[in-house]
């Protein structure tokens, strides 16, 4: 891809992305530890999807918190389903 269409996207990011804080006292249990801060900023943001095809997130004890804060985990065929439809 060229360098100015790798500029742009970036620059589309930035605009319409929103930067979060963490915040180390919410507890959001899932069996890898580097899937906390994942956790995390979906909370604090006010995600209502995750898109991802990691299974961890399908799985108890991270499903049953998704579930909780009212987030949906999705793969990457079941999003792109959801937003065609």
């Amino acid at each position: 891809m060229p360098d100015n269409r790798i500029y742009q996207y970036v620059m589309f990011l930035k605009s319409v992305a929103t930067v979060v804080r963490l915040d180390p006292l919410i507890i959001a249990p899932i069996r890898d530890a580097n899937d906390i801060v994942v956790l995390q900023t979906a909370v604090i943001g006010g995600a209502n999807v995750i898109c991802t095809t990691d299974e961890d997130f399908f799985n108890p004890p991270a499903s049953v918190f998704l579930r909780s804060v009212n987030i949906t985990a999705l793969t990457d065929a079941e999003l792109m389903t959801r937003l065609r439809s």
